[in-house]
């Protein structure tokens, strides 16, 4: 593959991740994750219909992300149909209300209730937490938006991710700001990385430094990392 296919397949991926994490689009996720599962489903063909049960922060400070996932999740069942798959599914929601343990505790709740499957959870920390759950229960968990790779590096038996790891969003990010700096004829030589403080931001920030220093066509140097809360609104003073 050459650079330039490479640039293109990292541009695709880097947008389509980015837009996934940020806006509506990111949900549809949660209806690939119910397809992609097909073979853990058909078992259950005999049933009315396949409990699937959807963890997203519908309330705190991920809520907009989580609502506009969730509007994803609930097109799945509409559509399924019409891709061949014939068995009705079940939606069954819970707010993880931006909470590692509300997580947990909803994940343990929604397979109480009666839940075949979970899907989830857009934060990668409440993504772990539920991981632990379903492995436990014996629960297939399909991973629709969470980046840090210890997720599916456990030996997990019932834990399936849909969604790039962060050592790939880091390694095609890079690849792009590569691409910036041919097309500008730009040689930055010094760099400042923020990451938000939480299990995907320091996901993120192991990746920067295990790849950066292996990519001789970014010359640049990391000459020192902020890490900032996930709830901030506010980052003019690290910035600054």
């Amino acid at each position: 593959m050459t650079r330039n296919q490479q640039s293109t397949d990292a541009r695709d991926t880097m947008q389509g991740a980015d837009t996934g994490r940020r806006r509506f689009i990111a949900g549809l996720g949660a209806s690939a994750a119910i397809l992609s599962s097909g073979s853990l489903m058909r078992p259950a063909r005999a049933q009315a219909a396949l409990n699937v049960g959807v963890l997203l922060p519908t309330s705190g400070y991920q809520a907009f992300i989580g609502k506009s996932c969730k509007l994803g999740a609930d097109i799945a069942p509409g559509i399924l149909p019409g891709l061949g798959y014939g068995l009705p599914i079940r939606l069954m929601h819970a707010d993880t209300e931006t909470n590692v343990d509300v997580a947990r505790s909803r994940a343990e709740r929604l397979i109480n209730e009666g839940a075949q499957v979970l899907v989830g959870a857009f934060d990668s920390g409440a993504s772990a937490a539920i991981a632990q759950v379903c492995e436990q229960k014996g629960v297939p968990f399909i991973i629709n938006i969470a980046a840090a790779p210890q997720l599916t590096e456990q030996g997990y038996k019932f834990v399936f991710r849909n969604f790039p790891t962060a050592i790939d969003l880091v390694r095609n990010g890079l690849a792009l700001i590569g691409d910036i700096f041919r097309a500008t004829n730009t040689v930055p030589r010094t760099a400042v990385f923020m990451h938000v403080n939480d299990t995907f931001g320091r996901a993120m920030a192991r990746g920067i430094g295990a790849i950066l220093p292996r990519l001789d066509f970014l010359p640049f140097k990391v000459v020192q990392t902020i890490s900032y809360d996930p709830a901030a609104k506010d980052l003019s003073v690290e910035v600054s």
